[in-house]
């Protein structure tokens, strides 16, 4: 996906840091793997790592002259809209370059427009350009957050990043946690921010301006409440419409190693279908789809999946023509040391459902290995269209709190998904409930209501808002083993019209996300259209569930262990004790996996805790 790192010193000579700038900009070598490039200068330095079909390998950073001071930009992700920016540069006689870089590009817009550039690209990007004019730094990200950048501070200036690891490579960073990135680690309400103690973070749709005075931020896009006027048949025409472009505007010229993880559900195969379509159209190969399985074979039902993909993604594989491959994952590689380290590399925090995202982790890695570079996924469609099932719960949507935080309530899980282990030290000082209610009321106190809305839509908003602002699709995994992950559904056009649609008209046909199967249904087969929402597939082979009560025992019995201290030991124990516990009880499983990867991240990032 590319990746930026630079810094900025209004006391030391930076040209002389070369070394360090390399050493930055080689943590996040997996981020872009098809080269690196570096510009210094003594008040400040950049690194760029690139990733190829994205914002590009060549030109970065791309530094131009303005009467003796430079302005140098870099950018990562995949922005759209830089043909109509490059066709108005020339209009305007700016000597853009034909061929111009996507950094080229956007330099020279900056300096025709200023920071309003961010509101000519849509698409998931983020921008770092120095203004050596104003000796200003400028940060900022695209209207969805499709990607990340965090700084923080250092003796006499900053350096910030496109990932953390980065930051904490700077020598004059500390790693240290403080009670607030605590709960953001180990509570399940909100995505972690930026976790370690003075670190900030760009948020999505801001621009941030850093100078020797400070700083200045700004928002450049809200999420607005407008009284949705279509009916039905309009709405889901529009939704098409609004799908078809976003895919035109995703799929690259170059089209090598383009491919789309391929679930059965509906998000993923809408995006599928219609990639597929647009790749015939202009006479492309055909697409390749990856799917994810296990050896073991044997399906499960539980609370939260109903069918197996394999046989939906192969309907779906056949029906639009694409070069199809089943990827089968041992469960027991699930739990191999490298496989920990490198998911928590991914995200430099422990995550919140391990089997989950160390399967999606290990999927990916065969995708990248097979060829894969561009990577087209239906995320977002569950926020988008109401698709999870706690969403279409009223008893969770009206809880009054965060309706996954009920859903882990309601079956025992008091604190959330995988807190039962701490001890009531932690937890007392962690106060998780009040954190819970504040972080929601916060959250739902920016919604703007309707005067027709009635108590069950302003709930739905409420809702939809949250999940639209705070949670947006993460392109970690995909970040880690060099893909670059689109997802079409996630555009800022079809956000801002599919917040506004009625809840009811939402479930059209009288099925979760039935605007979405019906905007894409004669694009698929009709099983698939028809298939209710099923979530990630996980391992039942009992011997995940074995090797994970060796680690802990191993983990117990281990007095420098750093996460012993934030733990009941003697829960802890008894549940080592226990594996047949182990391997009839997720959330069971969920509480050793969150110690697990406590102590991991403790460990590993040197974490000093300051509670």
């Amino acid at each position: 996906m590319s990746g930026v790192v630079g810094v900025v010193d209004f006391e030391r000579d930076l040209e002389r840091h070369r070394p360090l700038l390399i050493a930055l900009t080689a943590t996040m070598a997996n981020r872009g793997p098809d080269g690196e490039g570096f510009w210094l200068s003594p008040r400040a330095v950049l690194g760029h790592r690139a990733l190829g079909g994205g914002a590009g390998a060549a030109d970065q950073p791309f530094a131009i002259d303005v009467g003796g001071a430079t302005v140098v930009a870099c950018v990562t992700g995949a922005p759209t809209g830089l043909g109509e920016v490059a066709r108005q540069l020339r209009a305007g006689r700016c000597g853009v370059t034909p061929g111009a870089s996507t950094a080229e590009l956007v330099a020279r817009a900056y300096l025709m427009w200023g920071e309003d550039v961010v509101r000519r690209l849509g698409g998931a990007f983020a921008l770092a350009i120095w203004d050596g004019r104003s000796e200003e730094l400028v940060l900022a990200r695209d209207r969805m957050g499709g990607q990340t950048l965090y700084h923080a501070p250092t003796r006499t200036g900053l350096v910030f990043a496109s990932e953390r690891k980065a930051l904490l490579a700077h020598p004059e960073v500390d790693p240290v946690v403080d009670m607030e990135g605590l709960r953001e680690v180990i509570a399940h309400a909100l995505p972690p921010g930026p976790l370690f103690s003075g670190f900030g973070q760009v948020d999505s749709a801001e621009v941030v301006r850093y100078g020797r005075s400070g700083w200045r931020r700004h928002r450049y896009w809200e999420l607005e409440s407008r009284t949705h006027t279509d009916d039905v048949d309009a709405t889901v025409a529009r939704v098409r419409e609004l799908l078809e472009e976003n895919v035109r505007l995703s799929v690259p010229e170059d089209t090598d190693g383009l491919v789309a993880t391929l679930s059965g559900g509906i998000d993923s195969s809408s995006v599928t279908a219609l990639v597929a379509a647009e790749l015939r159209r202009r006479g492309a190969a055909d697409l390749r789809t990856f799917t994810v399985g296990f050896t073991d074979g044997e399906f499960q039902r539980d609370a939260v999946r109903d069918t197996q993909d394999a046989p939906f993604a192969r309907a779906v594989a056949e029906h639009v023509g694409s070069r199809h491959r089943l990827v089968e994952l041992d469960a027991r590689r699930i739990l191999d040391p490298d496989v920990r380290l490198g998911l928590m590399r991914a995200k430099d925090c422990p995550t919140r459902i391990y089997d989950m995202d160390a399967s999606q982790y290990l999927f990916l890695q065969h995708v990248a290995a097979a060829g894969g570079r561009i990577a087209f996924t239906g995320g977002m469609g569950d926020q988008l269209f109401h698709g999870a099932r706690w969403s279409t719960d009223p008893q969770l949507v009206d809880s009054g709190t965060f309706p996954w935080i009920a859903l882990a309530q309601r079956h025992g899980a008091e604190n959330g998904f995988g807190t039962r282990l701490l001890n009531h030290d932690t937890l007392r000082k962690l106060d998780l409930p009040s954190y819970y209610r504040d972080a929601y009321a916060e959250s739902v106190a920016e919604v703007e209501f309707l005067p027709e809305d009635d108590e069950p839509q302003r709930r739905i908003r409420q809702l939809s808002h949250l999940l639209l602002t705070r949670f947006r699709t993460d392109a970690g995994l995909y970040n880690s083993v060099g893909l670059q992950m689109r997802a079409p559904i996630n555009s800022v056009e079809l956000v801002e019209y599919a917040y506004n649609i009625p809840a009811e008209m939402q479930r059209h046909g009288g099925i979760e996300k039935g605007l979405l199967r019906a905007a894409v249904a004669d694009t698929l087969p009709e099983k698939v259209v028809r298939r209710p929402q099923s979530a990630t597939p996980v391992s039942r082979n009992p011997a995940y569930a074995r090797r994970l009560q060796e680690e802990f025992t191993a983990i117990l019995a281990d007095p420098a262990s750093p996460v012993l201290p934030l733990i009941d030991i003697q829960a802890a124990a008894r549940l080592a004790e226990s594996p047949d516990e182990l391997v009839r009880n997720r959330l069971s499983r969920a509480d050793i996996d969150l110690v697990l990867q406590l102590n991991l991240w403790l460990d590993h990032y040197r974490v000093r805790l300051a509670l």
